[in-house]
């Protein structure tokens, strides 16, 4: 763990010792941020391999791939992107902020697979919507806070909360680093932490869950741009459970409260024209 906060400390203090680089963007961030009838909508597509914990709390890693899809209006450039954005679509935007729908999917999750999920319920894959909003205090900061409703997996309210601070590094690179939070619905903690109904000294439906900060964390990327519409990513992102879940039987004794996940992406924007 010690490694990855000095990783992240890094960055952090390369993005935040760059106040001539931010003065630089400043002039012309309003500009591209503002909602000018100039600006036409991008898609970008991509995919992205994920090294992570099996499930969230797991001592076991897995490879897992992600899809990649962000819809908005205005200069590509301007927004920053996270890698753990999941599906964003910007339907509105003005100067120096933005808002539209966010999305997250769920994977599957079976005891045939993995013998210390024995003691939970099997989870079914499912999907998360809701919306997002972000909002640029400065040219190389983003502050942005998702709110989503789980369906076919739980039916909890899901809120991460996210501050990014950023820069460019000549023409090609680009870094980013910043602290996360989630917040969580009791069903969300019951879903993938509680034990299965009836279960023999588990407690079963009787197990009350409290909602809650579910997880505090960070994320570090460095992004390398091709082109102004392919780019490459690599990043690595801490995560420690709290509250609830981190008192379950399956994180305090099958796994762990803290987690690395390292993960590489390919992304391609494009201008749609209108």
């Amino acid at each position: 763990m010690r490694c990855v906060a000095l990783f992240l400390g890094l960055v952090a203090g390369l993005v935040l010792s760059s106040p001539d680089r931010a003065l630089a963007q400043s002039s012309a961030y309003t500009q591209l941020t503002s909602p000018a009838s100039a600006q036409n909508w991008h898609l970008t597509l991509g995919a992205g391999l994920r090294y992570q914990p099996d499930y969230a709390g797991s001592n076991d890693y897995v490879f897992r791939p992600r899809p990649i899809i962000s819809l908005g209006k205005g200069i590509k450039s301007t927004w920053w992107s996270a890698e753990d954005d999941a599906l964003s679509i910007g339907f509105f935007s003005g100067t120096a902020w933005r808002a539209g729908f966010s999305g997250n999917l769920l994977w599957e999750r079976k005891a045939s697979v993995n013998p210390a999920l024995v003691g939970v319920p099997n989870t079914k894959f499912g999907v998360e919507a809701g919306g997002f909003v972000e909002f640029y205090p400065a040219s190389w900061l983003r502050a942005r806070a998702d709110l989503r409703r789980g369906f076919v997996t739980h039916d909890a309210l899901v809120a991460d909360f996210k501050l990014d601070a950023f820069t460019k590094i000549g023409q090609a690179w680009t870094v980013g680093a910043g602290p996360r939070m989630s917040v969580v619905g009791a069903d969300y903690i019951r879903t993938y932490f509680g034990p299965n109904p009836g279960l023999a000294g588990m407690g079963g439906l009787l197990q009350r869950y409290n909602a809650g900060v579910h997880s505090v964390g960070a994320i570090a990327q460095v992004t390398y741009h091709w082109s102004e519409k392919l780019s490459t990513t690599a990043y690595v992102e801490y995560k420690h459970l709290v509250g609830d879940a981190a008192k379950t039987p399956i994180v305090r004794t099958f796994g762990s409260r803290d987690s690395v996940t390292l993960g590489v992406s390919a992304s391609y924007a494009f201008d749609l024209g209108f």
